[in-house]
């Protein structure tokens, strides 16, 4: 136990109650089996000894944030401010201009949208609730590219693969500037979605009282999330297909509703941890798209092109949804030192 303490001296004098300890324990791979080692049934009541055995007092005292700060790595607890929302809206609004004004200038105006909105989006994804300092893992932006592209030119590439021919009216119509407008919109409402999650699940570390009881709390914060998130996109898809004269189908809607939800379910592992998990996710969703491809090459396509983003990533954010109810529960990924640790 002494060497315990020792390992953890920081950790438990900073703590401001157990469930902290407990999760920086569970953070660096201490387990209810490891703590049964030491007499107890769970982290837990490991960590409770330990926050009753170590003092607190100079080295937490050095670590407080000045009166009225959030701890370090913790977003402030009231709702993310209107302009830095707004900011968040840069990326579509560049790539509605680009639709609009391309189809009165032709195809130079798209050269200029493109990298522009592109790097509207990396700026974003560098600040506020959406980014993810250090914890990128290799393939991701590749994969995320892949997805975007293949929601804009797929559906039309997958018709010409079947017929044997060209492009009939052009690789970009209504529906697919439409589509791409709406999920280039999409950062403003998961920057959103991401900032109410981290502060209501950061809130519950204090009045929970074990691990298993901080869990239950996020589990259905975080299927809330989830599903706020997928209504918002909806209403920006609807509107950027009312917009663009497109009829409103469920099949319309189910792809690039099914991308978003993928994007943003990613981002979230992505900023809380996880982001191996969530590059694999959207690359096998590129893996399926691929393979539609060479099917429909081969004449050989199971199903109809439309449906083929949504059933690719569909799957993906479902699997990626059910891996995030389970370790985005755990208070290892909301504690406080949680950011200075990875």
């Amino acid at each position: 136990m002494r060497g315990l303490m020792h390992r953890h001296a920081a950790l438990c004098a900073n703590a401001v109650d157990p469930l902290e300890i407990a999760a920086g324990l569970e953070a660096q791979g201490v387990t209810d089996r490891v703590a049964g080692g030491f007499r107890h049934r769970d982290v837990f009541g490991l960590a409770e000894e330990l926050y009753a055995r170590v003092p607190r007092g100079a080295v937490r005292a050095e670590a407080e944030p000045p009166a009225g700060q959030p701890p370090a790595g913790q977003p402030p607890a009231g709702p993310l401010p209107g302009p830095r929302i707004a900011l968040h809206l840069v990326p579509g609004a560049i790539c509605a201009a680009g639709a609009v004004l391309g189809r009165a200038w032709g195809p130079a105006v798209v050269v200029i949208a493109v990298p522009l909105t592109l790097a509207a989006m990396l700026a974003i994804l560098r600040a506020g609730p959406l980014r993810a300092p250090g914890r990128l893992a290799a393939g991701g932006a590749l994969w995320t590219c892949w997805l975007l592209g293949f929601a804009v030119y797929g559906e039309r590439t997958l018709d010409a693969l079947s017929a044997g021919g060209g492009f009939a009216g052009g690789l970009f119509t209504p529906a697919n500037t439409a589509a791409l407008t709406a999920i280039t919109l999409a950062p403003a409402p998961a920057a959103w979605c991401a900032h109410r999650f981290a502060a209501k699940a950061r809130a519950h570390l204090g009045p929970s009282r074990s691990l298993e009881e901080f869990a239950g709390a996020v589990r259905p914060l975080l299927a809330g999330t989830l599903g706020l998130f997928l209504l918002a996109q909806l209403a920006l898809l609807g509107a950027a297909f009312t917009a663009a004269g497109v009829p409103v189908t469920p099949v319309g809607l189910a792809g690039p509703a099914a991308l978003s939800l993928l994007l943003f379910t990613a981002r979230l592992l992505t900023v809380h941890g996880f982001p191996d998990v969530a590059v694999a996710a959207t690359g096998t969703a590129c893996a399926i798209e691929a393979l539609a491809l060479v099917a429909a090459f081969l004449h050989r396509t199971p199903v109809g092109p439309a449906a083929i983003p949504a059933v690719a990533c569909g799957c993906a954010a479902l699997a990626l949804a059910a891996y995030a109810l389970g370790v985005l529960s755990r208070a290892s990924a909301h504690n406080p030192t949680h950011d200075l640790e990875q």
